[in-house]
């Protein structure tokens, strides 16, 4: 049969009407919805990453440093949409290298980069680019994925109000009086404001799964070792984890199975050996994932004071969603223990950064003029809120032979067997609880002196819970933070789907069912489409 000449072809729209034309007219990729499922079939039509790059380097203009100068945004890549060009070249000639060939993604500044300067937001270290990436960065390199951009963060990524000295303040577009959570503020604002399809994340408390969550996100906390923290600038060496932050389970998802890895740089990520994916989690992709599913909500990780009762109302409606979607939801789960002072308790202290820190100053080579806290200090270039913490953890003993410490990473490792049997005894797939019911702060109210004051144990049970959770944090189990609707005061409130030791597969069918059927993405309003989001190929 011959094909159709493009006159003919337009005659023949005009008699069948609009109501025929699916099959006759371009397609279409909005990339306010799109998963990176439906980018790779939209390149594999004839669509080019150069063009998605394009329209995001046109939203950062739009709305980065003018519009609202939300200042997501450290460093542009200056050869972005060179190697767009290049990676649709190479898809042409050779196929793509992988699910991720040609998405792009903002990097946290505190991931190294070979070719973008690494600083952490910290004028102390402004200018300076490692020899190297990191390890997940350049693995996502591998796999085809376009480095767009580093991101602002809380500096040294050492808070949750997202500032730093070199990109200042970053704003949360869904309120821009109140802070955007962090201390990965500026990779959670950039993907929920279509600056970049995926952002990277790192928390040694709640720092992917905060933003996140204020951020109308997914954020994914992987189990420990899973993924290496090589050459990431780092603050504790039991805690830290990197991950993912997408505007959907399927996007954190597929990039997380590329970031986890072993890596001798990174010990802890021998752990993993064995628990990577072999599928990029696609398997874990159904709509039906909760049908019954054993899920237990741990009530003593929710709020319960007044201010926290229109948070809890909208967690409260996700459960309900678990249950329609065919989930068996164990609530309230019997734990038998104040699982927020413990959470509290195992706190890694000040023992650990200083040896941490030195041992990634050394990494940057014999030529990087910092090799110790003081010379950091010494040169000007640090917020003054980090000054005391600094000086603290200089004077803090070292970790050999520190008997607090050491009882400190017991407690770890029995409060985590203690979550792994009581889901045991209930024969759970996973635990649910907010992330966070407390209102969020204004940066007003989290300015140095007012919001970096820690919550003492003393206080009230009910100004302590609610106030940010770290059950995950403590136990170094998987996480996932989805959206669960809008707080009165228009910043988005997440729940956490927390599951068993390198058990990710679960939590992201689990994660995946319930996005199905409870969705709550929704763009800022102080970052409306432009009109050139909708990409016909």
């Amino acid at each position: 049969m011959r094909l159709l000449r493009p006159f003919r072809l337009a005659a023949l729209a005009l008699v069948l009407g609009p109501c025929s034309l699916g099959l006759l007219s371009a397609a279409t990729l909005d990339l306010e919805t799109a998963t990176i499922l439906d980018l790779q079939k939209a390149y594999d039509a004839g669509l080019t990453s150069e063009r998605v790059v394009s329209v995001y380097l046109k939203r950062i203009e739009a709305y980065n440093q003018a519009g609202p100068k939300l200042n997501a945004i450290l460093t542009l890549h200056p050869r972005a949409l060179e190697i767009a060009r290049e990676l649709d070249a190479e898809r042409k000639a050779k196929g793509p290298r992988s699910v991720l060939h040609g998405v792009p993604i903002l990097v946290k500044d505190n991931y190294d980069t070979f070719d973008l300067p690494t600083t952490g937001g910290a004028k102390a270290l402004a200018g300076t680019t490692p020899p190297r990436d990191a390890f997940t960065v350049s693995r996502l390199r591998a796999a085809g994925a376009i480095i767009l951009a580093k991101t602002n963060l809380d500096e040294f990524a050492r808070g949750s109000t997202g500032t730093s000295s070199i990109g200042g303040q970053v704003l949360n577009p869904y309120n821009l009086e109140k802070i955007p959570g962090g201390s990965s503020g500026g990779s959670g604002v950039g993907v929920t404001t279509l600056m970049g399809w995926v952002g990277l994340g790192t928390e040694t408390g709640s720092s992917i799964r905060n933003p996140s969550t204020k951020a109308n996100l997914v954020g994914f906390s992987p189990s420990e070792g899973l993924v290496s923290r090589g050459g990431i600038i780092p603050i504790s060496i039991t805690y830290d984890r990197a991950g993912p932050m997408a505007r959907s389970v399927t996007d954190a998802a597929l990039v997380m199975s590329v970031m986890a890895g072993t890596d001798a740089s990174d010990l802890f990520s021998y752990g993993g050996l064995g628990h990577t994916p072999t599928d990029n989690y696609r398997s874990s992709f159904r709509a039906d994932g909760l049908k019954g599913a054993r899920i237990g909500v741990v009530r003593e990780l929710f709020g319960n004071a007044e201010e926290d009762k229109p948070a809890v109302a909208l967690v409260d409606a996700a459960i309900k969603k678990l249950k329609d979607s065919g989930a068996i939801v164990i609530d309230p789960l019997p734990v038998g223990a104040n699982l927020w002072e413990i959470v509290r308790d195992t706190n890694y202290g000040n023992a650990e950064n200083r040896a941490a820190l030195e041992a990634y100053f050394a990494s940057r080579g014999p030529q990087f003029p910092i090799k110790t806290i003081p010379d950091m200090l010494a040169t000007g270039g640090v917020l003054g809120r980090l000054k005391t913490r600094y000086a603290d953890e200089q004077a803090a003993p070292g970790l050999t032979g520190n008997a607090e410490y050491l009882a400190k990473l017991e407690g770890r490792r029995v409060l985590r067997a203690f979550v792994h049997e009581v889901m045991a005894r209930w024969k759970l797939d996973a635990l649910v609880y907010p992330h966070e019911t407390k209102p969020v702060r204004t940066i007003a109210e989290a300015a140095p002196g007012k919001g970096e004051t820690p919550v003492p144990l003393t206080d009230p049970t009910t100004r302590i819970v609610g106030n940010g959770n770290r059950l995950s944090t403590a136990t170094g189990l998987p996480t996932f933070t989805v959206p669960a609707g809008f707080n009165t005061d228009g910043v988005p409130v997440g729940m956490e789907i927390l599951g068993k030791l390198y058990d990710e597969p679960t939590i992201i069918r689990l994660a995946y069912a319930y996005e199905k059927a409870n969705p709550q993405r929704k763009l800022p309003a102080t970052t409306p489409l432009l009109g050139i989001e909708k990409l016909e190929y």
